[in-house]
């Protein structure tokens, strides 16, 4: 029977550990994986337990990837999906989410929450858009909605409706019909429900093209 003949820390990855079976090196391994397995010098290699070390090993490299890819931004399940999915890593998924979930690095509601600040201050969309971007992130509609209301408290999407209004109708003098309609077309682009968009306009007075022209 093959026998792990010696263990090593590798020097470039100190986390990882070289495998050698009857003085060959075989296989790099994480240093969990030392420990789960209690490998160590003189244990039995047989077939089974390289299998074992595979798959646990191709685990182990896929959750250190996921830790990279989610360290950048809060990330939601959908990407971490699409993420496993391009690497042929599906299979993997249910565990993953699970040890991800269970150290709180994944957490649906709070990338939710962290989405709707970043795009409210930094783009200036209002709910409908907000809504339409999470679903195409695949977040469940209980969390949008939640969260969507949650922000009402924070942000005045009316308001912010009328700043862009007024900031848009700052360079026009004699606003007409005509602006009127690309204004409603532009915030409703971005996201703002039609009550508020109808109560921003309202504050000013648009005048059809042709009295302008008359005068």
């Amino acid at each position: 029977m093959p026998k792990i003949t010696a263990i090593t820390q590798q020097q470039k990855h100190t986390e990882r550990f070289s495998i050698f079976v009857d003085g060959k090196f075989l296989l790099g391994v994480d240093g969990s994986l030392v420990i789960k397995y209690d490998l160590k010098t003189g244990t039995e290699f047989d077939a089974a337990l390289q299998h074992d070390l595979e798959n646990d090993e191709r685990l182990e490299q896929a959750y250190h990837g996921l830790l990279n890819f989610i360290a950048f931004r809060e990330r939601c399940e959908h990407e971490v999906h699409e993420w496993l999915y391009r690497r042929d890593l599906l299979d993997l998924e249910a565990e993953l989410l699970h040890r991800l979930k269970d150290r709180n690095y994944l957490n649906d509601a709070r990338f939710t929450r962290l989405f709707i600040k970043d795009r409210v201050k930094l783009k200036g969309w209002g709910p409908i858009r907000l809504r339409h971007e999470l679903n195409a992130k695949r977040i469940a509609k209980v969390i949008i909605e939640d969260e969507l209301e949650l922000a009402r408290s924070t942000f005045n999407f009316d308001a912010l409706a009328q700043q862009f209004v007024e900031r848009k109708l700052s360079s026009l003098p004699h606003p007409t019909q005509k602006d009127k309609k690309r204004l409603w077309s532009w915030l409703q682009r971005r996201g703002f429900e039609g009550a508020a968009i109808q109560a921003a306009l309202d504050q000013h007075t648009f005048i059809f093209e042709t009295k302008f022209k008359s005068e």
